[in-house]
């Protein structure tokens, strides 16, 4: 955002010596303990000064009917470190290091008749912090003022120094507004996970513990042409993300689906016992524990507020590719449910990690 203020203003004045010699005016940032900021939650890290004449220099002005440079006492990004410093002292770690970026401060007058001088000052700034080490931007200040004043020895300073008292107080009031709104204010990733357990869709089952398989679920009634199986049960997971700042974190929630489709689970008519649809459960199971397993790889993952949705869709496919790998060994050890022994021992196995997984929840 980016906040621009012009002001038109007639000064009155008095006396002050802001310089004894006619070389050139230096701006003293004297600072005064009314300009503390009294609620925030910031300090200054940095001050890089990226204009195009970096330094202390920041115009010329008129004095004495002639045109003389206006300077800091030392280089510009050092002079406001220690001003917005003051201002805004270190007080926590647990506040946002902020790094201001100069991109103008200047003053320029010229004489535009007797006794007569007219001068503009620009401020123009660039808000950010860092974040895992990457720079995070959040905002922008920019600010001009004209005056007109009588030729005569002018306090300077206190003009600069009102500008730099409004540019973090813009800042503040920007963090205020935006604090728990802004995902650029975020300093911490919060993983939040829910299991998504209806639809409208009648070819769907959704898992759940308390709803097992029945055989009205598997439509197709006939096995598939060629297949010497007694049934198959197509299961399957996703999910679907969304993210939104709480207070001084991103919280990124995952809506998970673990399911079955109807149309594509069949079994033979004369297969359907409890025994196979027992062996179809599990499929069923493994495929829910599958998801437990995705979501331990999410928590173990590097996720970053700037890149955590490529590293979610990397970490599914690889939890995709661990279900087919499962349900393989499941179907070889098992012999696909024909060997009575083995079946029972996966099913003890399975029963006991469904149990495991919920009473967790």
């Amino acid at each position: 955002m980016i906040q621009r203020v012009l002001l038109s203003l007639l000064w009155v004045v008095t006396s002050f010596p802001v310089f004894s010699q006619q070389e050139r005016v230096v701006l003293d940032l004297n600072k005064e303990p009314a300009a503390l900021f009294k609620s925030y939650k910031f300090f200054i890290q940095d001050v890089e000064d990226q204009r195009t004449n970096p330094g202390a220099s920041m115009g010329k002005v008129i004095a004495l009917g002639k045109e003389i440079p206006v300077v800091l006492p030392a280089r510009a990004d050092r002079e406001l470190f220690n001003y917005w410093s003051f201002a805004a002292p270190k007080k926590q770690q647990t506040y946002l290091p902020l790094y201001i970026t100069i991109k103008d401060l200047s003053l320029n007058e010229k004489r535009v008749g007797p006794n007569k001088v007219t001068g503009e000052i620009k401020l123009s700034i660039k808000f950010r912090w860092y974040r895992n080490m990457q720079p995070v931007e959040l905002t922008n200040y920019q600010t001009a003022a004209n005056y007109t004043r009588p030729e005569r020895d002018y306090d300077y300073a206190k003009l600069v120094k009102q500008l730099l008292d409004q540019s973090l107080t813009h800042f503040q009031k920007w963090m205020t507004q935006n604090a728990g709104k802004n995902p650029a204010l975020a300093r911490n990733l919060l993983l939040v996970f829910k299991e998504i357990s209806t639809t409208s869709a009648e070819d769907t089952v959704f898992y759940s513990p308390k709803r097992p398989l029945i055989w009205d679920d598997f439509k197709v009634r006939n096995g598939k042409p060629g297949s010497r199986y007694a049934a198959a049960v197509f299961t399957s997971f996703g999910y679907e993300g969304r993210s939104y700042p709480k207070d001084d974190d991103l919280v990124v929630e995952i809506g998970l689906k673990i399911f079955m489709v109807k149309s594509m689970s069949w079994a033979r008519t004369d297969s359907r016992n409890a025994g196979t649809l027992r062996h179809e459960q599990i499929h069923f199971d493994i495929t829910r524990l599958v998801v437990e397993k995705f979501k331990d790889r999410l928590r173990k993952a590097d996720l970053t507020m700037e890149d955590y949705d490529s590293e979610i869709q990397y970490q599914f496919l690889e939890a995709f590719r661990e279900m087919n790998h499962d349900q393989e060994q499941y179907d070889g050890e098992t012999g696909h449910g024909l060997n009575d022994s083995v079946q029972a021992f996966w099913d003890r196995k399975i029963a006991n990690q469904i149990s495991t997984v919920y009473s967790v929840q």
